[in-house]
């Protein structure tokens, strides 16, 4: 039997065979969930593909403007809603079935470092090249966290198939980008910290997704990961400032905490209101806004409450990680399907963990509904995928 490792666990477990009835259980789990998954999988690739021939990349012409803005000298573009909407709908007249009805830059000025050098390339092959690179990328970051065994491919063979990740493809968004620099971070933390403490650092390009990165690392501990995670996002801004100058940032601010007067309604319309965060799941539900915002806040409380538990103590590697991933898509403010790929780590991790050691109530169902409900989101377009944050 091939020693498995788990994430962020300082050595390998110890390998136990399992019982004769218990591997059985466990191989007849395995096909079942094979099947089903492989069904849906393959259905939601085709829905996806249909997708993308109506909504071809959209997220990514947002990111390649953004790219193309700067090194066209115009900088400033990007963080002024309106003019922004109309350079995309002007520029990629030919690839849009409709125009834009409002796009914004939201991502801090390191994210934007990134993209620079996929904007000197072709539109498709900058994009194409993006997804790949970064699905290697998180690939990569499973197998040597997991080993090469037969959980990495479980793992691989989910995030083929799964819905979120496709989403992510046909959107091009940074979904794979995001769990990559998690999954690489807390897996190295216990053999080269200093290593995983980068990774976390470069995770601050996306500040929702980070929230409860330092709750995890000062719960478990970990002060030197913490120290260079910092040192890292702080050499990400100084880099940043280097680049684009000071004012990228104060144009940044400007736009994120003191919006013109109607952008955070338009933005609210076309953005927030069409993802799946607790915010806007009250919010379509008849929330007001102080209602919804409080509502955030309690699920950010809660997500970080229990993510310290699960650091305190000496849980499963596995299972601790896969809390770390469920909590932070539930504690962040503004997050969407791609996002969701956290979630197929996550619900992979249960599900695999299950088949090693048994599955309670409840264990088989949850991780594949998990993985499964994404096609059913967001909750605007689907009354279903209310369900997602308690799931």
């Amino acid at each position: 039997m091939t020693t498995q490792r788990a994430i962020g666990d300082p050595a390998p477990p110890p390998a136990t065979g399992a019982p004769p009835r218990s591997a059985a259980r466990a191989r007849s789990w395995l096909i079942v969930a094979a099947i089903v998954c492989g069904c849906y999988g393959l259905g939601s690739i085709a829905v996806y593909l249909i997708y993308l021939t109506r909504h071809p990349v959209q997220d990514w012409m947002v990111y390649y403007a953004a790219a193309r803005a700067y090194l066209d000298g115009d900088l400033p573009l990007i963080f002024d809603g309106e003019r922004f909407t109309a350079y995309l709908n002007a520029y990629f007249a030919d690839w849009l079935t409709e125009p834009f009805a409002f796009r914004s830059w939201a991502y801090p000025p390191p994210f934007l470092l990134l993209l620079i050098p996929f904007g000197m390339l072709g539109f498709a092959v900058s994009c194409a090249l993006f997804e790949a690179a970064t699905l290697a990328a998180l690939l990569a970051a499973l197998r040597h966290s997991l080993g090469s065994g037969r959980r990495w491919a479980l793992h691989a063979v989910s995030l083929l198939l799964a819905p979120a990740a496709w989403f992510n493809i046909v959107s091009g968004q940074n979904g794979f980008l995001s769990a990559a620099l998690l999954v690489g971070g807390f897996g190295l933390m216990p053999r080269r910290p200093a290593l995983a403490g980068v990774l976390l650092g470069l995770m601050a390009y996306k500040p929702q997704l980070w929230l409860l990165v330092p709750v995890a690392l000062v719960a478990a501990r970990q002060w030197r990961v913490l120290a260079t995670a910092i040192a890292t996002g702080a050499a990400m801004a100084l880099a940043s400032v280097a680049v684009f100058g000071i004012e990228s940032w104060l144009l940044w601010i400007e736009a994120i905490v003191n919006p013109p007067p109607g952008a955070y309604q338009r933005f609210l319309e076309c953005c927030r209101l069409h993802d799946e965060s607790v915010f806007t799941n009250l919010a379509l539900l008849g929330a007001s806004k102080t209602v919804a915002d409080l509502g955030q806040l309690a699920a950010l409380l809660v997500a970080g409450g229990v993510v310290w538990w699960c650091y305190r103590r000496r849980l499963p590697g596995d299972l601790r990680f896969a809390v770390l991933l469920g909590a932070t898509v539930l504690a962040a403010p503004h997050v969407a399907n791609y996002d969701a790929v956290l979630l197929v780590v996550a619900a992979t991790l249960v599900f695999g963990y299950g088949l090693d050691h048994g599955f309670r109530a409840g264990g088989v169902v949850v991780p594949l509904a998990v993985w499964m409900i994404q096609l059913f989101n967001p909750p605007s377009a689907f009354p279903i995928g209310h369900i997602t944050p308690v799931l």
